[in-house]
């Protein structure tokens, strides 16, 4: 009779190793406080996601509270004991006053199937005379004048860099992809070329200036025209 009791006492002592036996998420710090930035800079904090668990963690889905936060996760599924650093980011553009954002993490932990992360702190409003580095990247061109560098040399468009015609095919593993470029020559014409074979590859953003430098200094004169006089 005691062999039996001992028996049994054992079997439900290891059902209960079994049932408790599962993936558990645990972050150190699940609330990140960014104190106060001035608007239109970017808060950026990573979060460490561990399993304390005695099964893999499978993370099925990040999600956050709005389209001002991104995340970045280099793996999805940890190992008892593991650790995967989680990179957040929430752009604080367009935002003003205390902030909260979520970050949901899901997974298959039983117990906290979503892991709720927090960025928190104040937005204060920017100077009058401050741009957001987001607000540039969004406003921001590259300008190449087509024409040979002593042509260059002796006038062109402020802001411009060169890249003679018959040498662009060098630099476009250089140049941005989803950035507008605009490329002159002196009429139009050879720009007109170089942008359609731009835009068959991988510059959809790219831009010929309608009748080149000439239609320009036609239009607005020496206005934003550098040359050695105005050097």
């Amino acid at each position: 009779m005691r062999k039996t009791w001992l028996i049994m006492l054992f079997a439900v002592f290891g059902l209960g190793m079994v049932a408790s036996a599962a993936p558990k998420m645990s972050v150190a710090a699940p609330i990140y406080n960014f104190g106060e930035v001035i608007e239109g800079i970017a808060v950026v904090h990573t979060f460490v996601l561990q399993n304390v668990g005695d099964e893999p963690l499978t993370i099925s889905d990040v999600r956050v509270s709005c389209g001002c936060t991104s995340t970045s996760l280099a793996k999805s599924t940890l190992a008892s004991g593991e650790s995967v650093p989680l990179d957040v980011t929430f752009d604080s553009a367009g935002f003003s006053g205390k902030m909260t954002k979520n970050i949901y993490v899901e997974s298959n932990d039983p117990t906290t199937p979503k892991f709720v992360l927090q960025l928190t702190g104040t937005v204060k409003r920017p100077q009058t005379y401050n741009i957001a580095v987001s607000d540039l990247n969004y406003l921001f061109y590259l300008l190449v004048d087509l024409r040979t560098p002593q042509e260059y040399a002796a006038l062109h468009l402020l802001g411009a860099i060169n890249i003679p015609y018959d040498e662009l095919g060098d630099w476009t593993s250089r140049l941005p992809k989803a950035v507008l470029i605009i490329l002159y020559d002196e009429d139009g014409t050879l720009s007109d070329q170089a942008v359609q074979t731009l835009n068959a590859t991988e510059f959809p953003e790219a831009k010929s200036l309608l009748g080149g430098l000439n239609e320009w200094v036609r239009q607005f004169k020496n206005k934003f025209i550098l040359s050695p006089s105005t050097n």
